[in-house]
């Protein structure tokens, strides 16, 4: 009898701790309802009007849609394929140099105290807050041969006009320094979690500030890094600004290209397919980078 009861109060308990998750799931799913609903909304209706548009036939390919042959063309002729090429090798040197750099000044900024440390925190955020514009403007007056930059040594004979200023140099170095602030913002976050006992019990085996570096704060720190690579790489990717004022006629990337198709030929389905095919290149880089970082990330 007394086994029988103990038996129906463990159902019970159990049958009551099933419907408190069922209510957790429940109050956890009408809370993310609204921001699936503005990403449905917002983000998968137009990815598939883009996509199914992408299939249409427009004034310089005639087919019965739907059909692949906006892919093909884009894909086999040298002018678009060079287009993809020099977007994704663009994106990969500013994400080759930002991380870096953005790595050591994350490094630094907890070294910072009080004011100086907040001081530093809202320098960074300042491109943010003023907007890619603003900062292809101040590249577009520091990067002329004649501007304040180069234009003294220029005159005084020490170096020669380096056409800096529509070349994808100029690009690579406005991206990476519109992007530094994602990525010094990202890595600092991943750095202020690694527990700093951690560092006191590597000091204590005798652990000096290489060792600690290599066999704690990286390996803690490569989830963040993998983050930061993504977030980086895909600003980069999809920058537009830079590429339109600072880079050259022959220097289009695709998101240039996309303006092209809208407002010079007026070809939406290239520029649908041209999307596309940016959005596929990000993805895989994407997956890529996840499973080259998966090899060193501890579980």
């Amino acid at each position: 009898m007394t086994q029988a009861v103990s038996n129906d109060i463990a159902d019970i308990a159990a049958g009551s701790r099933t419907r408190l998750a069922w209510l957790r799931m429940g109050f956890t799913s009408l809370l993310l309802l609204p921001s699936l609903l503005m990403i449905l909304v917002f983000l998968g209706l137009p990815l598939a009007v883009i996509f199914m548009q992408s299939l249409q036939d427009n004034v310089l390919l005639q087919f019965t849609p739907p059909g692949l042959e906006n892919y093909k063309y884009l894909l086999t002729r040298p002018y678009y394929f060079d287009v993809l090429v020099r977007t994704l090798r663009l994106s990969l040197l500013t994400t080759l140099f930002a991380i870096p750099l953005g790595y050591l000044a994350a490094m630094a900024l907890p070294v910072l105290k009080g004011r100086i440390a907040n001081v530093a925190i809202m320098a960074l955020t300042f491109p943010i807050l003023a907007g890619p514009l603003v900062v292809i403007l101040g590249w577009m007056a520091l990067l002329p041969d004649s501007g304040p930059l180069f234009g003294p040594l220029v005159r005084a004979g020490l170096i020669r006009p380096p056409r800096i200023l529509g070349s994808e140099t100029a690009i690579v170095i406005s991206q990476i320094q519109f992007v530094l602030p994602f990525a010094i913002l990202t890595l600092y976050t991943a750095l202020r979690q690694i527990p700093h006992d951690l560092y006191e019990a590597a000091a204590s085996n005798g652990a000096g500030t290489l060792q600690s570096f290599l066999h704690v704060t990286l390996p803690l720190s490569l989830p963040g890094v993998l983050s930061t690579t993504i977030i980086v790489f895909s600003l980069a990717a999809s920058s537009f600004i830079a590429p339109h004022y600072l880079g050259g006629a022959s220097d289009l990337t695709l998101t240039t290209l996309i303006t092209n198709f809208v407002l010079g030929t007026f070809n939406s389905p290239l520029a649908a397919t041209s999307s596309i095919l940016l959005l596929v290149m990000m993805l895989v880089a994407m997956f890529l980078f996840v499973k080259l970082f998966a090899r060193f990330i501890r579980p």
